[in-house]
């Protein structure tokens, strides 16, 4: 079994607050919705988190392969009045057919590996276009396809992007990492192409940046 949770969190709490302001300790938090032992990669899927915030709201999603217990999270960070909602991810799954267009919103980490100095290193891509275009890449792996019109536009945008800064504690260094990650978030039409891998790519992410907020794509029925 795969869940899909939601929690919106309440910016006038202290931990909200660095939450908010950290991947590191965003990372932290949700992996403290779930009981030492629990195991948080699987066939079922993997831990992955996306945080959408706007002037109104900042709801963070979880996908995970074990309900995670949001008590903590709705205490610490949270509103009184919504502690938090987890449901059985595969009643949406299952209902994934080929051909179907659904709404989407995807946040990822858009970069490419180039060669420099004889060694491989990861770059990202910059503009909005180059963004679109590693989205649309990444289509036919991950079982969609992003139509087009017939004046040959995406349907899909980029609605926002940032670079994510933050420390990072290495264990073998023992001392902080800084960590910078560009991401970008991308909302929709998609169509689905292979329901198999779609269904993956729900449950397991695309691309890097998995454990400080990249992707956790969601969908919405058009």
């Amino acid at each position: 079994m795969t869940w899909f949770s939601t929690i919106d969190l309440n910016p006038q709490r202290r931990q909200a607050r660095r939450m908010l302001s950290s991947g590191q300790v965003m990372h932290a938090s949700v992996l403290n919705a779930f009981a030492p032992g629990t195991e948080l990669e699987g066939p079922n899927g993997r831990v992955l988190w996306r945080l959408d915030a706007d002037s109104v709201e900042r709801r963070l999603y979880i996908v995970s392969p074990e309900r995670p217990d949001l008590s903590a999270l709705a205490e610490q960070a949270g509103w009184e009045t919504s502690p938090g909602r987890s449901a059985d991810y595969g009643a949406l799954l299952d209902t994934l057919k080929i051909g179907q267009q659904w709404n989407f919103r995807f946040r990822g980490n858009p970069v490419k590996s180039i060669r420099q100095e004889g060694r491989g290193k990861v770059v990202p891509h910059v503009t909005p276009s180059q963004q679109l275009n590693w989205l649309n890449s990444r289509g036919a792996d991950n079982g969609f396809r992003v139509p087009q019109t017939e004046d040959d536009d995406w349907l899909a945008t980029v609605t926002s992007r940032q670079d994510a800064a933050f420390q990072r504690a290495d264990p073998n260094a023992g001392r902080p990492g800084r960590v910078t990650l560009r991401q970008a978030q991308f909302d929709g039409v998609l169509e689905v192409t292979d329901v198999a891998r779609l269904r993956k790519a729900l449950t397991h992410g695309i691309g890097r940046g998995k454990a400080y907020g990249c992707g956790l794509m969601t969908l919405r029925r058009k």
